[in-house]
C-alpha cells in the first residue's frame, strides 16, 4: 500500500515560489513520461485499476506499474501499487503496438490477466509528461511536480509517508508560512488525465 500526502498548488507562481524556497534541499530532478493502457473492454478502468509505463529522463529506463483500489481524501492518497522494471526497447515498442504488453514476462502482467481477466488485446490510452523535483526536507522526501497534459498544466507537491496526517501538517505549515496558495488534491493525475480538464480552483 502506497500512502502519500498530495497537495495541489494554485499556479506556476506558487510552484516557482516553493521551488525557490526548497532549492537548498534539492536532490535531483526527474523527467517522466507516463503512458497508460487498458484492454478493449476497459476491464482495468472499470475495476479502478491503472496499468502504466513510466519512462524516465528521456528514455534512460522504464518502470511498469499496476495501481489498484485507490482512495484520496483530505490530501491523503492510498493505493495498492506494484512496480517492475521492463526492458526499454520492449516498453517503447509496446507504446506503438500495445498487444506486445501481453507478451512481457512479469508478475504484473500475470496479475492483470488472472485477476482482471484481460487478454492480449491492449489499447494505449495516451498519457502525460511530468517534471519532478525531489527534495529532502526535515526528514521528508518531497516531490514537487509540474504535470503537462494535452489540455493544461497542473502543480502538486507529494510526499510518501508512514504518518501522513503528521507530515501533511508539516507541509501545510511550510506553504502557509510562505504565503503559497494550495488545496488538497481531490483526484489522481490519471483521473485528471481521463477527465480531459484541470480541476477547478475554489479555495480563496
Amino acid at each position: 500500500m502506497e500512502v502519500e500526502v498530495k497537495l495541489r498548488l494554485k499556479d506556476s507562481t506558487a510552484h516557482q515560489k516553493l521551488s525557490n524556497i526548497l532549492s537548498p534541499y534539492h536532490k535531483q530532478t526527474l523527467f517522466q513520461e507516463n503512458i497508460f493502457f487498458d484492454d478493449k473492454d476497459s476491464k482495468l478502468s472499470s475495476n479502478a485499476a491503472v496499468l502504466r509505463l513510466r519512462f524516465y529522463n528521456l528514455n534512460s529506463h522504464c518502470i511498469l506499474s499496476l495501481k489498484a483500489k485507490p482512495t484520496i481524501s483530505d490530501g491523503i492518497s492510498r493505493v495498492q501499487e506494484l512496480e517492475e522494471p521492463v526492458p526499454l526497447a520492449t516498453a517503447t515498442e509496446s507504446v506503438a503496438k500495445p498487444q506486445l504488453l501481453g507478451q512481457i514476462d512479469s508478475k504484473i502482467m500475470k496479475m492483470v490477466k488472472q485477476e482482471y481477466g484481460v487478454g492480449d488485446e491492449f489499447v494505449c490510452l495516451g498519457g502525460f509528461k511530468n517534471v519532478r523535483a525531489v527534495y529532502e526536507w526535515k526528514g521528508l522526501k518531497l516531490e514537487l511536480d509540474e504535470t503537462t497534459y494535452g489540455f493544461g498544466t497542473s502543480y502538486e507537491i507529494e510526499c510518501e509517508s508512514l504518518e501522513p496526517e503528521r507530515d501533511r501538517k508539516l507541509i501545510e505549515g511550510l506553504l502557509e508560512e510562505n504565503g503559497i496558495e494550495y488545496d488538497f488534491s481531490d483526484f489522481s493525475k490519471f483521473a485528471v488525465f481521463r477527465s480531459g480538464k484541470l480541476p477547478g480552483w475554489v479555495k480563496n
